[in-house]
């Protein structure tokens, strides 16, 4: 379907998605109205909106819909009913009148029915009677009823006494049923009680400040219909004197009222051109309106141009009907509520409001129909209650609807777990605002969504736990904590669930005693844990120990025997851990020195978040350049470009890549690019929603660029609209390829820019500890490179690996020790595990009485250790990164002592030749640093001490 075609349709629901929301979502026409005008009130007037309001594009599609398209489509909608109704009882009575006059004669009694004709049981002069009249009173209705009272109101008066109205008197087939005015109260008790929802008083008023307002809203309206009254009579009296004019004086009086009315409605525009424009408007309206009726619709011959009169009748009905019953509501409304706001508000308003137009239709309808009085002021009353108590008794009513709705949802949620968060989203829950009460299942639905989407349910649980659904979301809350308690399986998870816990501590009940009674043993637990000591610790889990056996005893329902249960497992995994700890002799040791680290195994990972937050803003802009992450040796570059998938968001899809495996041994272009792609499609079992395109190493033979980016293509086709991540790591050992002419630079490095520049969708992060300047061929390829350099840990995140690497660590370091491990190790991450490592293998081997507490002592022996089981780390460096010059210098920089400062001339004197690429080298190895122009030192403490 087309843009213009969806937009049409769009347009055309626009005025029944406004008339749902009002009945059954404020909130959501409350967003709609805050979104096209912050100030802008939800119950605002079209006479009070503020100049730069009345030429809003949103707005003026808003006013198309609903006073051009609304009353089209409530004509059409009238029209539908009646056939539809034509339809039934023509087709199913017509066809069951034969059987049950059959039946009777079998019986030996004579017929009671003759089968009729039904099918025409509302003619069509009817129908163009009802759907005239539905249309003309939904248009003017909602027209001086948005102007004057509330847009909103306009909307459901409009459209509920148009559609109503209009099938009332099709089916009746004359404008004069009685029940039209009963029905004209409770639209407009409806309507008015919608407008009090929408309005906001921030001071309550008393319920005889109100009852005042009322009585001044209604007596002054009423002087005004009467001084209206008696202008009409006396314009009456000097109107009939023209021969042409044909008036009697109680239809003069009607126009005297009418200007009257369009006098005070003018001065609720607070302009005195709008009063005198009203007053002519409605004036010469109703005058043209009775001439119409009393004149044309009349005279007009009933047996030749019925559908005529039918049409006209409809015309000047709905057309009147509409304009007396919007004024008879608005003078009260706006005397009660707006002259008297100060006394009154809202209610008062709309109380006097449905009180004046009820009352002068009922009073008017008595005096025609006087023996009818009883059920005319019965009908208007039980309609007023109606209508304003139409949240109580709609809910009631529409709830076995909604029950089988919500029914099905639950049935599909089961059916297709992965939808769970659509389907709760089309509960009523979140569109029906008025239903108090309860949509039994809903609990079920939140607790598989949370399972799921975890931010999604719990946004949702918000929402509703203010509404009248809250005991849903208490439900799920316990179901949800019963499941968190039920999943420990290790005595760390029980000391940390009640981290994770959802309901209140404040529940009364079983449940909520039993899930205080957990919630208080978790944070017992924690505390044990922290303890130094494992008799402390043993000492305090024996206290938990007791509580847990006094709560398997006790009811026997079936909520207690769930609870009893999870008591009996916690009780058999704490009882196993105390037994442990009285044997505990070894310290565990968590840390990990050489290979990289897995944040999904490795406990100990510094999240390095200055690193990752400089990244994510650059991957983020709209047309990222090429990224390198550079750094020396075993400072986390590829731990960090493992577990980036983790530390970002879920629309970007990373692709790690090792240059240094595979890829590097390629023997030529296709079997590059091949290995380069299956090492890419590796990422898809990080991604179980996404199924990545197979690739095929012969494949590629014939043209290994243009195949290769073939599948590029497809590769983006399977992963939608998410962001690509291509990360290389240790990019520089493809070198090696180049040097020895397996691959070609140009074509390699070619198809890499090719990506960065035509692929929006790819992001390019190069890892290594070589910058592209440095690099023969990759600086004229990778123009404008973004450098993101990692290095040393911060001082929080080394103190927190060194005292804290994972919780419960039961090894402490006194502030010095932990000061001096910091210094040694300059904070460098790799230094700092290995470092910690070895002080973990000391303390082991000490007494019990000793082991718990690290001094600087053990921090002394575990550098000379570290040094012993580290040296391939130092020996890379010495071997690798330095020539024998830059040795010379190290060596001579190192027996200095520690944090020595050697200035250039020292230097110079103990080594001969130019040093000055030399300290180059080493500064840009982050080996030493330079000090205020006094000289260099080494920058990582434990380095010196390797090449002393």
């Amino acid at each position: 379907m087309s843009f213009s075609m969806r937009s049409f349709f769009q347009l055309l629901l626009t005025p029944f998605q406004m008339f749902f929301w009002l009945i059954f979502h404020p909130s959501a026409w409350r967003h709609y109205i805050n979104r096209i005008e912050p100030t802008l009130a939800p119950d605002f007037a079209l006479a009070d909106l503020p100049p730069h309001c009345q030429h809003h594009p949103e707005l003026k599609r808003l006013w198309y819909s609903v006073f051009l398209i609304q009353p089209v489509l409530i004509g059409c909608l009238i029209g539908i009913v009646f056939l539809t109704i034509n339809f039934f009882l023509g087709f199913f009575i017509e066809g069951l009148l034969p059987v049950i006059n059959m039946v009777f004669e079998l019986l030996g009694m004579n017929k009671i029915l003759e089968i009729q004709t039904i099918a025409d049981m509302i003619s069509f002069e009817n129908m163009i009677l009802g759907i005239s009249y539905g249309m003309m009173l939904c248009l003017v209705g909602s027209l001086i009823s948005s102007f004057t009272v509330s847009f909103a109101f306009g909307i459901v008066a409009g459209t509920l006494g148009g559609l109503l109205t209009g099938m009332l008197f099709g089916i009746a087939g004359t404008t004069g049923h009685i029940a039209g005015i009963s029905l004209g109260i409770f639209v407009m008790s409806l309507a008015g009680s919608i407008l009090a929802s929408l309005s906001v008083e921030h001071n309550k008023r008393a319920i005889g400040r109100q009852f005042v307002g009322v009585i001044i809203g209604l007596t002054v309206s009423a002087l005004v219909l009467v001084l209206g009254s008696l202008l009409g009579g006396v314009l009456g009296e000097l109107l009939i004197l023209p021969s042409f004019v044909q008036l009697t004086i109680a239809q003069a009086k009607i126009i005297g009222m009418a200007a009257a009315a369009g006098l005070i409605i003018g001065w609720r525009f607070r302009d005195w051109r709008w009063m005198a424009t009203l007053a002519l408007l409605f004036s010469s309206l109703i005058w043209l309106l009775i001439s119409l009726i009393f004149n044309v619709v009349n005279e007009v011959d009933v047996t030749q141009m019925l559908w005529l009169k039918r049409l006209l009748s409809g015309l000047t009905g709905g057309t009147v009907n509409a304009i007396l019953f919007s004024i008879l509501f608005t003078l009260p409304y706006m005397f009660a509520s707006m002259l008297a706001r100060y006394i009154a508000g809202v209610w008062a308003g709309i109380v006097a409001g449905i009180l004046g137009s009820g009352s002068a239709y009922l009073l008017f309808a008595i005096i025609i129909e006087p023996d009818q009085y009883l059920w005319l002021l019965g009908g208007g009353l039980f309609s007023i209650v109606l209508g304003l108590s139409y949240r109580k008794w709609l809910p009631l009513l529409l709830y076995p609807l909604t029950a089988a709705w919500n029914g099905l949802l639950l049935i599909a949620q089961r059916r297709q777990p992965e939808q769970s968060l659509k389907f709760l989203h089309q509960h009523s829950v979140f569109w029906d605002e008025h239903q108090y009460l309860p949509l039994w299942g809903l609990e079920k639905q939140l607790v598989r969504v949370y399972q799921y989407d975890q931010q999604a349910a719990t946004v949702a649980m918000s929402q509703l736990s203010a509404g009248a659904q809250n005991w849903a979301v208490q439900a799920a809350y316990l179901e949800l904590d019963s499941e968190s308690l039920m999943a420990c399986d290790s005595i760390f998870e029980m000391a940390e669930v009640h981290q994770t816990l959802l309901s209140s501590d404040k529940l009364t009940g079983t449940a909520g005693s039993w899930l205080n009674s957990f919630r208080e043993m978790s944070l017992d637990i924690e505390a044990a844990l922290s303890q130094q000591g494992h008799y402390q610790q043993h000492a305090m889990l024996k206290n938990v120990l007791g509580r847990l056996k006094g709560s398997l005893v006790g009811s026997e329902s079936t909520e207690a025997q769930r609870f009893r249960e999870m008591a009996s497992k916690w009780q058999s995994i704490i009882t196993t851990f105390a037994a442990e700890l009285l044997n505990m002799q070894d310290i565990p040791n968590p840390y990990t020195f050489g290979p990289p680290l897995n944040k999904k195994v490795h406990d100990v990972f510094a999240d390095r978040p200055e690193v990752t937050t400089r990244l994510e803003q650059l991957l983020q802009t709209r047309h990222c350049p090429p990224l390198l992450l550079y750094g020396q040796r075993r400072t986390g570059k590829t731990t960090l470009l493992m577990n980036l998938d983790m530390l970002l968001p879920k629309t970007f899809v990373m692709l790690f890549v090792d240059c240094q495996g595979p890829l590097a041994w390629a023997r030529d272009h296709a079997s590059f690019f091949y290995q380069l792609g299956r090492t890419m499609a590796e990422a898809a079992k990080h991604y179980p929603d996404l199924t990545f395109p197979p690739l095929d190493e012969e494949y590629l033979r014939t043209d290994p660029f243009t195949r290769f980016d073939d599948w590029l293509n497809k590769l983006e086709q399977a992963t939608g609209d998410k962001t690509l991540l291509l990360a290389l790591d240790e990019f520089v050992t493809l070198n090696e390829g180049f040097s020895d002419n397996r691959l070609q630079p140009t074509a390699i490095l070619g198809m890499f820019r090719h990506i960065i520049q035509h692929r929006p969708r790819f992001r390019l992060l190069f890892g290594g500890t070589h910058t592209f300047s440095e690099l023969q061929h990759w600086a004229s390829y990778m123009i404008n490179v973004q450098t993101v350099h990692i290095s040393y840990l911060s001082e929080h995140d080394t103190r927190q690996l060194i005292e804290q690497p994972v919780k419960y660590y039961p090894l402490r370091y006194t502030p010095e020790a932990s000061q001096r491990v910091l210094s040694v190790t300059r904070a460098h991450p790799a230094l700092v595990q290995l470092l910690c490592g070895e002080i973990v293998q000391i303390k082991n081997k000490q007494s019990v009485e000793q082991r718990l507490k690290v001094q600087v002592e053990d921090v002394e022996t575990g550098i000379a250790d570290a040094l012993k089981f580290g040296g391939f780390f130092f020996a890379d460096i010495e071997q690798n990164q330095v020539d024998d010059t830059g040795r010379a210098v190290l060596r001579f920089m190192a027996s200095q002592g520690e944090s020595a400062i050697v200035n250039e001339e020292s230097l110079s004197a103990h080594i001969p030749g130019d040093l000055k690429n030399t300290i180059a080298l080493l500064l840009q190895r982050e080996l030493i640093e330079e000090i205020d122009d006094k000289g260099y030192r080494y920058q990582v403490e434990m380095i010196r001490r390797w090449f002393v």
